[in-house]
């Protein structure tokens, strides 16, 4: 392949050196590779001991002992092997995917959806000198070899989508590169609706001035929220009373989180009046 048949030489030829390049580099293929095959060697010889000399029976030890390590182990090799040759490119007006000959174009403009996976994750916040939010994004980090259990997943407007997994080298960067330039995208909008008495919604939950809303369970006042936060794989909802959540969901089947985290800030930061109370 020449420099011109180059994806790769040819995006920076035309776009300019990327802010940023993400991809799965030989090392950590290799390490990887390596992590896989050996869980399936495991498997192998721990199964032979168990069934043939050892005591061959069924029961929940066999199951985490046996089963467990080999399956994880053909999970990571099959994520790896679907990124083997994957570049990221991030620029200030969106991001490239290159594999191979093929590169799929992400305008940060067009990008209508983000859906993060996750089994924990922080809300990182920048404000302004009023204390009104100007960027929020959720800060994750990669699992050590369950790569599967992480990733970002980005729908354009025209229902393309593609999943930046935690394969790739430096994951939670370019994670919150995606995070920062939707939200510049999306936030003026949400902020609008919501300042207008609207209501914006983000799969099950909605925001709007008389609180939190999901499902259909009667709206959950701001004065009475304690907390919004993200754990185990859930967004958790507490309230001021009870000891049980108010609301828990998935965090991946919640659209754009980080514009709800903000919207719910610049909520409980006005009083759920819309306009920001005056001093």
């Amino acid at each position: 392949m020449t420099d011109a048949d180059n994806p790769l030489e040819l995006a920076s030829d035309r776009l300019g050196p990327p802010d940023a390049v993400h991809h799965v580099s030989p090392g950590r293929f290799a390490a990887k590779v390596a992590v896989g095959l050996g869980l399936l060697l495991y498997g192998v010889v721990a199964n032979y001991l168990w069934w043939v000399p050892g005591p061959a029976r069924f029961d929940h030890l066999a199951l985490a002992v046996l089963f467990a390590p080999p399956l994880s182990g053909v999970s990571l090799l099959w994520h790896v092997l679907r990124t083997r040759g994957l570049h990221v490119l991030v620029y200030p007006t969106g991001l490239l995917r290159v594999r191979g000959g093929e590169v799929e174009s992400f305008p940060w403009a067009e990008i209508e959806e983000v859906r993060v996976r996750a089994d924990a994750a922080e809300v990182a916040t920048e404000t302004d000198d009023a204390g009104a939010v100007t960027a929020c994004w959720l800060a994750v980090e990669p699992p050590h070899f369950q790569i599967w259990k992480a990733g970002v997943t980005i729908r354009r407007t025209d229902g393309a989508e593609v999943t930046l997994t935690s394969a790739l080298a430096d994951y939670a960067g370019l994670a919150e590169r995606v995070m920062r330039a939707t939200f510049a995208e999306q936030w003026p909008a949400a902020r609008a609706t919501y300042r207008a008495g609207g209501t914006v919604r983000f799969g099950e939950f909605a925001v709007g001035g008389a609180g939190l809303t999901f499902r259909d369970q009667p709206a959950l006042p701001w004065s009475e929220l304690k907390s919004v936060s993200v754990s185990q794989k859930m967004v958790s909802v507490t309230r001021n009373t009870g000891w049980m959540p108010w609301a828990v969901r998935d965090l991946q089947e919640v659209p754009n989180p980080h514009v709800m985290f903000a919207l719910i800030a610049e909520a409980r930061r006005s009083g759920g009046e819309g306009e920001e109370k005056e001093e």
